[in-house]
């Protein structure tokens, strides 16, 4: 049975200081914790599911994790969701160290003050899709383990490496090993580009872009045409950040299948 305390505890954990304080997350939903049970992502602390939820799963849940039976009303008080599923787990934030060097075919994604928590999941989900495996954020980027990151990227993040870091110095350390390219819309057609591997994609903020000294450092500046119709006031100025990383992605990954 769940006590007040467990309920205020996993309650605080939506809260990014209270996630740095106690080193833990919370994930959500069946897909995602059957997933996080197989995988050697990080440790899962404790396992709050419903009865039937329990009765199905509880054998394969690992014997040194805490298993705590709730009612749907119980699951409802803890839960982020507007429609809680039938299970949530807290989890120990993992300490992934950055890797010292890549493959020759890695495809790496980089992040610069992306705020939206939505779009920093979708990213993940994409990348995860194309093959992505690992990011490089600002430390202004939204954090990784709120709630919304882990319910948008849909489990992806447990295959994706993410890494908050000076990503300036990142691109210096690694300019002469890497391709850098940077989203911008003043720079050339991403269709007229030539591509290799390996290489990075480096995305801005949603609403202003790449800062100048990141796009200094990368040097090479691509965009995506715009097939818009009618004027100005009428179309959109630009593409939302993740559909815009998505496309550069499924792209590079097209051009670059056959090196």
């Amino acid at each position: 049975m769940i006590t007040a305390n467990q309920i205020k505890h996993i309650r605080s954990l939506q809260q990014k200081k209270f996630r740095d304080r106690y080193h833990q997350f919370v994930a959500e939903g069946e897909k995602i914790i059957q997933e996080m049970i197989i995988s050697d992502f990080a440790d899962i602390v404790s396992i709050y599911g419903t009865i039937d939820w329990m009765e199905e799963m509880e054998a394969q849940i690992p014997g040194n994790v805490e298993k705590v039976r709730v009612s749907p009303k119980q699951l409802e008080r803890i839960s982020t969701l507007r429609s809680p599923n039938r299970v949530l787990a807290v989890v120990q934030k993992p300490k992934h160290p950055p890797p010292a060097q890549f493959a020759s075919d890695d495809l790496i994604v980089i992040l610069e003050n992306i705020q939206d928590p939505g779009n920093l999941g979708t990213i993940i989900r994409t990348a995860d899709w194309f093959g992505v495996r690992h990011i490089f954020c600002t430390p202004d980027t939204a954090d990784l383990f709120n709630p919304k990151v882990i319910q948008s990227s849909m489990g992806s993040f447990l295959r994706v490496r993410m890494y908050y870091t000076d990503i300036l110095s990142f691109i210096q350390n690694f300019s002469r090993e890497i391709a850098f390219y940077a989203a911008s819309t003043d720079g050339g057609s991403l269709y007229d580009m030539s591509f290799s591997l390996p290489a990075a994609i480096v995305i801005g903020n949603e609403s202003k872009g790449l800062s100048e000294k990141v796009l200094r450092a990368t040097l090479k500046e691509m965009s995506i045409p715009s097939h818009k119709q009618g004027d100005s006031a009428e179309a959109p100025e630009s593409l939302n950040a993740a559909m815009a990383a998505g496309i550069m992605m499924a792209h590079i990954r097209s051009k670059t299948a056959a090196t």
